[in-house]
């Protein structure tokens, strides 16, 4: 099997992902402030729609630079117009979507257009001969008709179709999953990727718990939610630089999909460690929100470990274990819910557990 030469993360993408650490502020903005003590459904659906809908776009890039990108004008140019449309995007969104509808889906559709034409013209090999190619045109340009009818009826019904043009882009790659050849995926290139948009949303969890580090340097809850977030982080980076096998053939849909979602659950454990400040939210619904998100989080990294170095993957020992584990935390996080410092303590304290069962898998696989 031909070995996987990991392709360079360029200074261009990097400077790509900046729009993106924008983009992701302004959806955790969405769910910020509770109402009536909690965070209503529709406001949480409408969150997890704006995050896959602005993931998906960042996807598409990254896809096309790890499979066909060399770095061309061709790739340059694209990538700037995808930046230059996701600067509007990132800055029209909120949840009163009638505002900005247009504004919003316009960015989306040139941004849709241009990765059309990226796939079609910066791809070294001819459309009818490759599937990949022939999947990814056929996904985004459903996306695109669905836009531009969206845009042409009008708010009123027309969202429904932008919408259904995001989430069918975001889907439909699982419904022609055969299509994908697993040697076209750069696999180290798009571990990489994956990696520097997961430091990007805990740098908003960062950002976000900052006020909570005010008055005496010592403070309780201050290292509490310090070293849950720490240890959370840990836990990702120790899977992906010790445990993963970044030289495989693989097509990386678990990759990708997983990290959408874990994506979520980390803006969603941010607005819930927000909303401890606020004294009309209800300590039922901050508790349980915060540890379904965190149950979530380890369900996608345990997914994502289906890409282990074969002697590191988890057996039913060490997943029941973990398991066991994450559930006694999350109940934890629930029965010390009537304090900001016993929430969070037994949050840091699932974390610190689940990275030192990690650390001992790697400790005992070496003797």
């Amino acid at each position: 099997m031909k070995k996987i030469v990991a392709k360079q993360v360029s200074m261009l993408e990097l400077f790509y992902d900046l729009i993106f650490v924008y983009a992701i502020s302004r959806i955790t903005m969405m769910i910020h402030h509770p109402i009536d003590g909690s965070l209503p459904p529709r406001i949480y659906v409408e969150f997890i729609i704006v995050v896959i809908f602005v993931l998906q776009i960042w996807l598409y890039q990254t896809v096309y630079i790890n499979r066909f990108g060399t770095s061309r004008a061709v790739d340059t140019v694209g990538l700037l117009i995808s930046m230059f449309a996701a600067i509007y995007l990132a800055n029209n969104i909120n949840t009163e979507w009638q505002l900005t509808f247009h504004a919003f889906n316009l960015s989306a559709a040139l941004t849709t257009i241009n990765l059309i034409f990226q796939y079609l013209f910066g791809s070294s090999t001819h459309f009818k001969q490759d599937h990949d190619l022939q999947g990814f045109i056929i996904a985004l340009g459903l996306e695109f008709i669905l836009l531009v009818t969206g845009l042409i009826i009008g708010y009123q019904y027309g969202v429904y179709l932008c919408v259904a043009g995001g989430l069918i882009a975001f889907l439909i790659p699982l419904a022609m999953y055969r299509m994908f050849r697993p040697e076209q995926v750069n696999f180290p290139h798009l571990v990489e990727r994956l990696s520097l948009i997961i430091i990007i949303t805990f740098g908003e969890t960062l950002v976000n718990i900052t006020h909570y580090f005010k008055g005496t340097i010592y403070s309780p809850l201050a290292i509490s939610i310090f070293l849950g977030v720490a240890t959370l982080f840990g836990v990702y980076t120790l899977l992906v630089e010790r445990f993963l096998n970044h030289h495989q053939h693989t097509r990386g849909f678990i990759a990708m999909y997983t990290h959408v979602v874990m994506i979520i659950s980390l803006l969603s454990i941010t607005a819930g460690i927000i909303y401890m400040a606020d004294e009309e939210v209800s300590r039922l619904f901050l508790s349980c929100f915060v540890a379904s998100n965190l149950i979530v989080f380890y369900l996608c990294l345990w997914l994502y470990s289906f890409y282990n170095r074969r002697h590191l993957r988890f057996n039913g020992r060490d997943l029941t274990a973990m398991a066991i584990v994450l559930l006694l935390g999350s109940l934890g996080i629930v029965l010390c819910r009537e304090t900001n410092l016993g929430l969070m303590s037994a949050f840091a304290l699932t974390n610190v557990v689940e990275f030192g069962l990690m650390e001992w898998k790697l400790q005992r696989t070496k003797n």
